[in-house]
């Protein structure tokens, strides 16, 4: 799934939703902020141990920025249907076999929808929690000292989400989230801290 596949399907469900609902029940907003990701460097670290029979250790980035421009319909008082699209910069693994060192780099995009509670229409605390479809774009291989190792590369998938915060009463945004099994790699996780605005 790439990003012009993304787009275009928010797009549609957004024109979707906009011609049965009034202007009044949907909003657009955009988020920004920090991920922290893990993308299973280990298992490719491992993967490269199990190929050359030798011992491979791996650092990695854990931090990348993340961006997010979603709709929401409101089904209820309070109730909300969140969909968005969501993209992530890059991290980079660090492979060290015999003393020599390969990189990577990783980076992750996806479609989501969510069901969002809130203490209140206006301002205050509210939840979220639904599902995401996502892809993980990385390297197809890995080369240290001449010789070239498969790994992760790209992977698509589904997991769910959590999350929740605070919106205030000028529309700005504060929030966590948690997002599963990117990529649907269960050894994928991603953790996000951001802040928004909804229009």
């Amino acid at each position: 799934m790439n990003n012009n596949y993304i787009l275009s399907i928010f797009f549609s469900l957004t024109i979707f939703l906009t011609s049965f609902v009034k202007a009044d029940e949907i909003s657009l907003g955009i988020d920004v902020g920090w991920g922290y990701i893990d993308i299973g460097a280990d298992d490719t670290a491992q993967t490269i141990a199990n190929i050359s029979g030798s011992t491979v250790t791996a650092t990695y980035d854990t931090g990348a920025f993340f961006g997010r421009v979603y709709g929401e319909y409101k089904i209820a008082d309070a109730t909300y249907l969140d969909v968005g699209l969501f993209t992530t910069g890059d991290v980079t693994a660090k492979y060290t076999l015999s003393g020599a060192t390969a990189s990577e780099s990783y980076s992750a995009n996806g479609f989501d929808v969510s069901a969002v509670i809130k203490e209140n229409d206006n301002q205050g605390l509210f939840v979220k929690g639904g599902m995401h479809s996502s892809t993980i774009d990385g390297n197809a291989n890995v080369t240290i000292s001449g010789t070239t190792y498969a790994a992760q590369a790209t992977a698509s998938g589904t997991g769910f989400l959590v999350g929740g915060g605070y919106d205030y009463a000028d529309g700005t945004r504060a929030g966590i989230s948690f997002y599963s099994n990117l990529g649907g790699d269960s050894a994928a996780d991603m953790w996000l801290i951001y802040i928004g605005y909804l229009f």
